[in-house]
Order: structure tokens, then C-alpha cells, then sequence
């Protein structure tokens, strides 16, 4: 099941993603670099090619530093023609294995993966896999943040503090 929650900021939109996997037969979630939950950027905000900056909220900035690295929120942010924007995603506290990893690419995939793990060490020996038994259920919690502006200029870690605490 899904739930989508929107809402309309005068300056921003954020849409919330409530969403439980429920199995009717044992499930494993491989380990892999693939993400569960993303987007894609439009070319002008692409890292590559465009205006783009991904960061996240332990300061890396760039695919380069924070592909497949933990964090509790990321942002991937440009220019459109005279005007900064960016999308945001809040990865809940009550989400299984948070904080999750980043699959963030410079092409403008912006992904979270919460199974991947021996493919974001580099180590065999690690696994991020998940197993839901018949019945059972996996659920996340997500938030997108559509806003003007950028890292700088907003105050992303106070927006992740709400989103955290509900």
C-alpha cells in the first residue's frame, strides 16, 4: 500500500510517501546497487552535464563523495534559467536500514536504497539484503522537498528535524 500526502508551501512542495510491503510469500530484497525509491533530474539540474550539485546532510558534496553513502537526507540542486531549485529526500528515522544509502548519480538518478550494502562497501563479507516472511510487512517513510534555492539558502537540517519527529 501506498500513501501520498501533498502539500503547498508558498515557496515550496512537498509530497510525503507512506508505503508498507506486505509479503504472501517469503520475499528477499537482494543486495544491490539498484534504488528502491527515486527520481530522475531534469538534464538542466544533471551534476554531468547540467547546473547540479548533489549534497547530503553530512556536507559530501558530489556523486563522487557520496555515492552509496549513509546519510539522513540528500539534495540534488541547480539553476533553470535565472532561478536556483532543487528536490530534497528525507529518509525517515523508523525506516529499515536507516540511514539509507544514496544511489546518486552526476546523470541526475537520485535514488535511496535501503538494501545495498556489500555493493556500496565494496565488501562481499557485508549484506544488505532483507527477508519478509509470509505476512509480514517492510515499511518506509519518505518526504520529497521540490524548493527554490539551494543547501545554502535553505535550512534543510531543520525541515529533516520536523519530518524525523513525526
Amino acid at each position: 500500500t501506498r500513501v501520498m500526502t501533498f502539500y503547498a508551501e508558498p515557496d515550496r512542495r512537498t509530497i510525503d510517501f507512506d508505503i508498507t510491503l506486505t509479503s504472501v510469500e517469503k520475499v528477499v530484497w537482494g543486495d544491490g546497487k539498484d534504488g528502491a525509491f527515486g527520481i530522475r533530474m531534469r538534464p538542466v539540474l544533471d551534476e554531468q552535464g547540467g547546473t547540479g550539485k548533489i549534497t547530503n546532510a553530512d556536507g559530501l558534496v558530489g556523486e563522487k563523495q557520496l555515492w552509496g553513502k549513509p546519510s539522513n537526507w540528500c539534495d540534488y540542486s541547480g539553476t533553470i534559467g535565472d532561478e536556483k531549485a532543487g528536490v530534497a529526500i528525507f529518509d525517515h528515522p523508523s525506516n529499515p536500514s536507516h540511514p539509507v544509502r544514496w544511489h546518486a548519480r552526476g546523470y541526475g538518478l537520485f535514488a535511496v536504497n535501503p538494501f545495498g550494502l556489500s555493493v556500496f562497501t565494496n565488501d562481499k563479507s557485508q549484506n544488505g539484503s532483507i527477508t519478509v516472511e509470509p505476512g509480514k510487512s517492510l515499511h518506509f517513510r519518505y518526504r520529497v522537498v521540490v524548493h527554490p534555492g539551494d543547501v545554502k539558502t535553505l535550512d534543510l537540517p531543520a525541515m529533516y528535524a520536523r519530518f524525523a519527529a513525526m
